[in-house]
């Protein structure tokens, strides 16, 4: 029995010294941080394929794949881009030695990396002036008024859309003013309590027959009361800054670049009406068109009414059937007598008589001309 048991103990210590080497080793550091990994991939795969490529747009190609791929940290696809790319490194190298065919599909790839990179750099463009066309719809301009001096700002030019910038710097002002109230209180609450102490240190040693070492009075006591004062004074110091800030006049730069931008403006609405008044359709007369009386007046209105209304919203003109409404309905009109326009000027109608005379002489003459013909 002892004998068995021997043998079979010696054959099992054989099969394990057979089978150990065969076990898997699983390393403690990921597979990317191994000499084993990074050594072919860096120094046989990645400066062969640099060394081998016909072009430079190949070469950067290999960059930019191998830029793409460093993160990937699966086994699986790890060895797929490897299997991948040691496939390009063998056809890069028979290009070199000379292969026609390789050198030909080489070739031909070289044009489609030029063709994608020229894309690529179309739709950049295109991109980046999109980008520009947005940035300049929606570019602050100035709208004419100011933004008056507050406690959070200095006098302003008020703008539309107003920058972010402009936003966050109030909103920050605010909080901040907020916080140094608060601490302000607290401040106030401390030199309250140390004046407390001291009041009751004195009428301790006043009214008791008791000698003790003060803590809070004497020449000891003003250590306590400096740095509350001066941070007190920080305090009044940053809302003087405030009171100055709301007090700062509007400068004569300032004050000058906002009238000219409200002569602009101006000036650009008369450009607008001119253009709705030749019969242009602009934004603000679509908007308008849609735009109806204030509810409290649509209430009461009839529907001959609201056509009107309708119809004097339509258009910018003051002739024709638009003109008429408007002189109904009692609108201020800038040319108020341009209705007569259209009937012609009064120095010119005996000359357009004359003309009507000799058109229906003409016409008459041709009439007859043909009857006698047919005749």
């Amino acid at each position: 029995m002892s004998v068995s048991l021997t043998k079979s103990l010696a054959f099992r210590q054989k099969i394990a010294s057979l089978v150990s080497p065969l076990r898997r080793v699983r390393p403690r550091v990921p597979f990317w941080k191994l000499g084993a990994h990074r050594i072919p991939t860096l120094w046989t795969l990645y400066r062969g394929l640099l060394r081998y490529a016909p072009s430079e747009l190949i070469r950067c190609r290999v960059r930019e794949l191998f830029r793409q791929n460093q993160h990937l940290t699966g086994t699986e696809s790890t060895r797929s881009k490897l299997r991948q790319g040691h496939q390009w490194r063998d056809v890069f190298q028979a290009a070199h030695e000379g292969d026609t065919r390789m050198r030909n599909v080489l070739s031909r790839y070289d044009r489609l990396l030029k063709a994608r990179r020229d894309r690529l750099r179309l739709e950049g463009m295109l991109r980046e002036e999109l980008a520009w066309q947005k940035r300049l719809k929606n570019r602050p301009m100035l709208t004419g008024s100011f933004l008056r001096a507050t406690l959070s700002n200095r006098p302003l030019p008020r703008l539309k859309p107003q920058p972010l910038a402009i936003t966050m710097m109030i909103k920050r002002r605010r909080a901040a003013r907020e916080r140094r109230a608060l601490k302000l209180i607290v401040v106030n609450e401390w030199i309250d309590d140390l004046r407390r102490e001291r009041e009751f240190e004195e009428g301790l040693k006043k009214y008791a027959n008791t000698s003790f070492e003060p803590v809070y009075t004497g020449p000891e006591g003003k250590d306590w009361d400096g740095p509350l004062y001066r941070v007190r004074a920080d305090i009044h110091k940053g809302f003087d800054l405030d009171t100055e800030r709301s007090q700062t006049p509007i400068s004569k730069e300032l004050k000058e670049a906002v009238m000219q931008a409200r002569r602009d403006k101006i000036a650009n609405k008369i450009r607008e009406r001119e253009r709705e008044a030749r019969g242009e359709i602009l934004p603000c007369t679509i908007k308008r068109k849609i735009k109806g009386p204030p509810a409290h007046v649509l209430a009461v209105t009839t529907e001959k009414q609201r056509l009107r209304d309708a119809v004097v919203r339509s258009s910018a003109s003051e002739v024709g059937y638009v003109g008429k409404m408007k002189r109904q309905l009692g609108w201020n009109m800038k040319h108020p007598e341009a209705w007569k326009v259209e009937g012609g000027w009064e120095q010119e109608k005996e000359r357009l008589d004359r003309e009507v005379q000799k058109i229906a002489l003409e016409n008459l003459r041709r009439r007859r001309a043909s009857e006698d013909a047919v005749s």
